[in-house]
């Protein structure tokens, strides 16, 4: 079995720029300024995979048409920009700035008449358009503020939703959850404390991680335990435990014996193996000879350190 050392060294040497990024920041801790992280990030924007993603952004900031955000999944303007964002595009490059503003305009009527209405149900969009919303520096933004105080009411309401029969949702709280965790510490309101505190207390006291007991009418979704990237309005186990380590949270015990689970599902290689169930549908994410893989070890590897 690899070393953690060997494996972070690997990563750090993968063909995909976006792994080498994060393997140098997430793992080797460099500060954003260090010179291998600048050239790093630079590589992101300027190689593959996401270089063929940004030819493809129509001048007026979305991809594939200007009709829908939101389809064809997973190449419409919303996926692209959260594609982007995971892959860590920086926010103030002018593509990801664009699309931004695309989504901000187009969404500011939608959002203004679902708080008027006190509509519920689309935690889970409105949880990834503000990650990539902030990722570009836009938490001044009047759109944004309405679209957090949206997420503050869905997760008081425990993101009740008519697509999981009307019952609580916990892809919807994890995903609002994983908004609301790019919000600096410092700048939440008191009122964006207390929505993180109850969707803490959701997912690690009320229900369990390793055994998906949250609210639903059929069988357990077979994508919560398996490691995926990326994954679309959904959730799995890894992308909830990376979502408790931003909101300091994996000292409590249920995430522990969540991160008990992830290890144990290390391979002999000392690798963690890696699924995409929107792989066929989406942007390519990876480069060269790198899988999934790396992704799901990359992931693995920040939490069990």
């Amino acid at each position: 079995m690899q070393t953690r050392a060997e494996m972070i060294k690997r990563l750090a040497q993968a063909d995909t720029p976006s792994i080498r990024l994060f393997a140098l920041t997430k793992l080797q801790g460099l500060p954003c300024d260090d010179p291998q992280v600048v050239r790093a990030q630079e590589q992101v924007a300027n190689d593959e995979p996401v270089h063929s993603i940004l030819k493809e952004q129509h001048p007026e900031g979305f991809w594939i048409w200007d009709h829908s955000h939101y389809t064809p999944k997973y190449k419409a303007t919303h996926w692209s920009m959260k594609l982007l964002t995971e892959m860590g595009l920086s926010g103030s490059h002018p593509a990801m700035q664009q699309g931004a503003f695309y989504m901000r305009e187009r969404l500011r009527p939608t959002i203004i008449k679902t708080l008027e209405q006190n509509e519920m149900g689309l935690a889970c969009f409105w949880g990834t358009f503000l990650r990539y919303q902030l990722h570009c520096g836009q938490l001044t933004d009047t759109t944004i503020q309405m679209v957090i105080d949206q997420l503050v009411l869905e997760i008081q309401n425990d993101c009740t939703c008519p697509y999981n029969y009307g019952l609580p949702c916990a892809w919807g709280v994890i995903r609002a959850m994983w908004g609301l965790a790019s919000i600096p510490s410092e700048k939440r309101s008191l009122q964006v404390q207390q929505a993180i505190r109850h969707g803490l207390e959701f997912i690690l006291e009320r229900y369990s991680l390793t055994k998906a007991d949250y609210p639903y009418k059929e069988k357990i979704h077979k994508v919560w335990f398996a490691l995926n990237f990326p994954l679309s309005y959904n959730v799995d186990i890894l992308f909830t435990l990376l979502v408790l380590q931003e909101l300091e949270a994996l000292d409590h015990p249920a995430a522990r014996q969540a991160l008990d689970w992830l290890a144990a599902k290390q391979l002999k290689s000392g690798w963690w193996r890696g699924a995409s169930p929107i792989r066929s549908r989406s942007w390519a994410f990876t480069k060269g000879q790198d899988t999934v893989d790396g992704w799901a070890t990359l992931y693995a590897l920040t939490l069990l350190d």
